[in-house]
């Protein structure tokens, strides 16, 4: 595949995003932001940013969604930088961490950027005061990758240490601690249906379900450092890289990998990026170069090689590009290797050999087809015979040949032996019930003694009467739980047409019930699969489809009810209801209070905090989040007093409320180091530590400086 186009920059890419106006965002480890115009493959403006340069092969430059901020880690100064990409001006510096921020990344709803440092903290930052909003659960070791899954509600954080922290930010509740890595977390992206993917510097890849805190599958190892990796708009394949100069492409259906060498370039490749709606695959450099790839590029030449009946050049593209598989091109080719078989099948029937092998000569060149081709020439060696033993009713021996050459199956001939069975079987049982018949049933099916698969069916015509009268009962009765009892005792009914038409209901139930739930026909979602359980091939199914439904029907009342505390209790315990649109809007309002607390959160005011939030005080779910914005207030509060000529006693009293109420954390221990380094003398003996988690359970002061809680 070759690039259809390229730019040199000359200095080494750190970083691609993709934004929603059909352009790219480059950056340079100088720090240079260019933008590109992907309608028009050019340069379309940029700036330079004065900042010590940023590391390759790491996670310390973001670019929110919304390509309205970038956020770039301060070498040296414990900080990063969030520049307003629109005005092209530093908006904030955030900081708070003990050492260097080693990964920044915002939020798929551009409301947060997550800072992880060399302390093994995690900060969250409010994008438009940018002020710390929240604290993630600490690690061990540095804090090397941070992601955000697709709906902004959770928060993964990779670290030195292996592990990966999971929180939900909507809450601000840590869920659970995975410990699913042998080196340091390289890179953290979600997929959606609850799945993300990890990788780290040894080259282990892992899928894990995030909401369980299970993995799913462990990858085929990557050679050397996962550096990056991205995914197609379908999520069906994920392209990887690592300090080499390839693209490693695996298959998110199979996990396998699918190649090591889908795209081969000649620098080691440094970043990477997937425009979906464009079908481009953007590669940048070490050396400075912007290779853009239309991963479909090869289509018109597909089309050429089907034009010219080069099937087997057609085939070996695929098999580098298994994304032409989703193209109309590569349809078409399959409908033209079904259309020959069909054609040379039809001939092989009328014993013309040579032209079928005509026709199908274009495909003998390709492995896969090969095989296919050769064993039905093989099949057909026999063929002749099959159609005489068909014309003289020596079935016995037609349907043996069949069972050696499966082909056969396929033919006009096997279809019509087929035929004249259930013709005649038919027959046979509406006689079975009548006086006088057993000679002529018997007459009528004796060309099929001796087929294996059809003499227990014949041999039960006289001695299983009732089984079948009970059968076809119970069909008509919708007893599908007698029914296959009855066949689980008597296997050979399971070759019958009720067993078949039951089979077709069982399919009708699936669908209808999938359809229902989606209406929120909960109701009738639970009469269709209590039907469906007793399908024993759909018993399973039944079983999901009846808890959703169960959750789903309890889960609305409890939103009709207004009774939100057990609504969110709900969600925690069925992930899969965050996806519900009723919750949606009631997480919408949740985030419209909380970005409107989050502005009084950084002017340190308490008491406009506790109005907008006044409603949520009574959710469990939200305690938490709260209390990490009036934290926050207070924080601000002793930061702010710490900058007055005060009296020791009063900033003392400030840390002894905040201690009381949230412990002796992290965030405050730095500010009592900074009022102790400047010279206050503070003491703290016999003060009792509060526990955050109960924060609500104290007096909340407007002002952390109060003389009494």
């Amino acid at each position: 595949m070759q690039p259809i186009k390229i730019f040199t920059i000359k200095r080494a890419i750190s970083y691609i995003k993709y934004i929603n106006n059909e352009k790219i965002i480059v950056v340079d480890d100088k720090n240079t932001v260019r933008i590109f115009d992907l309608n028009e493959l050019k340069l379309d403006g940029g700036f330079k940013i004065n900042l010590p340069e940023n590391r390759l092969f790491s996670n310390n430059v973001s670019v929110s969604n919304d390509g309205k901020y970038l956020a770039l880690t301060i070498a040296k100064k414990n900080k990063a930088a969030i520049w307003n990409l629109e005005s092209k001006k530093l908006a904030h510096t955030v900081g708070w961490h003990k050492g260097e921020i080693e990964s920044v990344a915002f939020d798929n709803k551009s409301r947060y950027l997550a800072t992880g440092g060399t302390d093994g903290r995690t900060h969250l930052w409010n994008t438009d005061t940018g002020k710390m909003v929240g604290n993630l659960a600490p690690h061990s070791d540095y804090v090397t990758a941070i992601g955000f899954s697709q709906n902004s509600v959770w928060c993964a954080t990779g670290s030195y240490d292996k592990s990966i922290s999971i929180t939900n930010i909507s809450s601000m509740q840590f869920a659970y601690k995975m410990r699913i890595h042998s080196a340091m977390v390289t890179k953290i992206k979600f997929l959606k249906d609850f799945k993300m993917v990890s990788g780290d510097r040894e080259g282990n890849l892992v899928v894990s379900n995030y909401a369980k805190g299970k993995v799913v599958k462990r990858l085929p190892k990557l050679p050397d450092t996962a550096v990056n990796f991205i995914f197609d708009h379908h999520e069906k394949y994920m392209f990887a890289t690592t300090k080499n100069k390839n693209v490693f492409l695996y298959d998110l259906i199979t996990y396998d990998m699918v190649t090591d060498q889908f795209i081969k370039t000649n620098s080691t490749i440094s970043s990477i990026e997937f425009v979906s709606n464009l079908m481009y695959l953007v590669i940048g450099t070490v050396d400075g170069i912007l290779y853009i790839y239309d991963i479909l590029s090869d289509e018109k030449e597909l089309e050429k090689y089907i034009h010219d009946k080069q099937y087997a050049d057609a085939y070996n593209l695929i098999d580098k590009n298994p994304l032409l598989k989703d193209s109309l091109s590569y349809n078409h080719l399959e409908k033209i290797w079904e259309n020959t078989i069909n054609q040379a099948q039809a001939l092989l029937e009328k014993s013309q050999k040579e032209t079928a092998e005509h026709i199908l000569k274009p495909f003998m060149s390709i492995p896969s087809k090969r095989m296919f081709i050769q064993s039905l020439f093989k099949d057909f060696v026999e063929f002749d015979k099959f159609k005489t033993l068909i014309a003289k009713k020596k079935y016995p021996l037609a349907y043996s040949l069949a069972h050696k050459y499966p082909t056969f199956k396929q033919t006009a001939y096997y279809k019509h032996m087929e035929k004249e069975w259930k013709k005649s079987f038919a027959i046979a049982r509406q006689l079975m019930f009548e006086k006088n018949k057993e000679d002529y049933i018997k007459k009528l099916l004796a060309p099929f003694r001796g087929v294996p698969e059809k003499t227990p069916l014949i041999q039960s015509l006289s001695n299983e009467k009732e089984i079948y009268k009970l059968l076809k009962q119970k069909l008509l009765q919708k007893d599908f739980k007698t029914f296959f009892e009855l066949v689980n005792r008597h296997p050979f009914l399971a070759d019958l047409d009720e067993y078949e038409k039951a089979l077709n209901f069982a399919d009708k139930l699936l669908k209808a019930s999938n359809s229902e739930l989606k209406k929120g026909n909960y109701t009738k979602v639970l009469q269709y699969t209590q039907m469906l359980q007793d399908f024993p091939m759909y018993e399973e199914k039944a079983k999901d489809l009846t808890h959703k439904a169960s959750i789903l029907a309890n889960f609305m009342q409890l939103i009709a009810n207004k009774d939100y505390d057990k609504v969110y209790e709900y969600v925690k315990s069925e992930p899969f209801l965050e996806d519900n649109e009723d919750f949606k809007k009631i997480e919408k309002k949740w985030e419209e209070k909380i970005k409107e607390a989050e502005e009084y959160s950084a002017k340190g005011d308490v008491k406009h905090i506790l109005e907008s939030l006044k409603h949520y005080m009574k959710i469990k779910d939200k305690l938490p989040k709260i209390g990490e914005l009036i934290k926050a207030a207070y924080l601000y509060q002793l930061l702010s007093k710490l900058k007055e000529e005060v009296d020791d006693s009063i900033i003392e009293k400030g840390f002894k409320n905040y201690i009381q109420m949230f412990g002796l954390d992290l965030e405050v221990s730095d500010l009592i180091t900074l009022a102790q380094k400047s010279g206050r003398k503070l003491d703290f003996k016999g003060i009792s530590e509060g526990d955050k988690r109960y924060w609500y359970k104290n007096h909340i002061p407007l002002n952390i400086f109060e003389e009494t809680l």
